[in-house]
């Protein structure tokens, strides 16, 4: 049982190095001229698809397109909430109060998950778990801003759409909980992204104009979006989610992404990575290994006691 949990940890932080290529392809779609809203339209619509040519190969036809009335119910519900909603807010906050602002609310998504895992899954909230959710927030806002708070602009709007990100983000584990992590990783992964897509069709309404033309390298941004950062990377994240038994462990672990991001800016866009965006991107691999430590319990440490005093 440990060994499948242990594995399920390593595929939700395979999920998080995969979240972390957005950053690539939607910098190259954003810098075509696309607007934020066309970019989260079009990574679920390729992922979307992705997912349907995957599952078709995958099951030699259509049967794995089959899933259980709670699974499609809990796949509607990521949709709506983890894929429409928080990219409304999201966007939302970035274009309110800019980059920075959104992440620091972005990055509270782990307390929310720990208290609706607690209450919803009676799940205990220890102090290694709180510590660990403490010191992942930190570590997650110094790798995003480098500790440069300056561009954080607040006001009661940004606030409000700011929690709501962090919240609607937050829906993904706790959703999942709900059937879709009883599915096949791939179905659930190509249903909710499926529902995504349809909400945001309507939200967004891309055919009023998308900023930019499809050029082949905008062509080749939403391929590579809808596959590493979507259909392989939720694939991924269900696979490890379905090995988990405690929901508020999963993002801090997924919170790898980052790292990953900081490490794809750097290389590729050739952002600084000074020594606040360091000790940021420790603090996040510190805050790992803490919500993986798991505590003696007290018969444990009786036993072990004994066990000394007979030698």
């Amino acid at each position: 049982m440990k060994t499948e949990q242990n594995k399920g940890y390593m595929m939700i932080l395979l999920a998080g190095v995969l979240w972390g290529s957005i950053g690539l392809f939607s910098t190259m779609m954003t810098n075509a001229g696309m607007d934020t809203g066309s970019v989260a339209f079009f990574r679920v619509l390729a992922s979307s698809v992705m997912l349907a040519l995957l599952l078709i190969i995958k099951g030699k036809g259509v049967s794995l397109f089959h899933i259980s009335k709670r699974g499609l119910i809990s796949c509607a519900l990521i949709g709506l909430f983890s894929q429409a909603f928080f990219n409304i807010c999201y966007m939302s906050t970035i274009k309110h109060g800019g980059m920075a602002t959104a992440a620091v609310f972005l990055y509270t998504s782990p307390v929310f998950v720990a208290i609706m895992s607690r209450l919803f899954f009676h799940e205990a909230l220890t102090r290694n778990k709180i510590l660990a959710i403490v010191i992942n927030i930190v570590g997650c806002m110094l790798a995003v801003t480098g500790g440069d708070f300056s561009d954080v602009k607040i006001s009661g709007y940004v606030v409000l759409v700011g929690v709501l990100a962090g919240f609607t983000y937050a829906q993904l584990p706790v959703l999942s909980r709900t059937g879709a992590d009883k599915e096949d990783p791939f179905t659930a992964a190509f249903y909710g992204q499926l529902f995504g897509m349809i909400l945001l069709f309507f939200m967004i309404r891309p055919y009023n104009g998308i900023g930019c033309e499809l050029t082949p390298t905008v062509i080749l941004a939403i391929v590579g979006i809808g596959i590493f950062p979507s259909a392989l990377a939720y694939s991924a994240y269900y696979t490890g989610l379905s090995r988990i038994k405690e929901t508020s462990k999963v993002p801090v672990f997924a919170s790898v992404e980052t790292i990953v991001a900081a490490l794809i800016g750097y290389i590729a866009f050739g952002q600084t990575i000074g020594l606040g965006k360091i000790l940021g991107i420790a603090l996040v691999l510190v805050s790992i290994v803490v919500m993986n430590r798991r505590r003696a319990t007290r018969v444990e440490i009786w036993l072990n006691r004994s066990q000394i005093e007979k030698q």
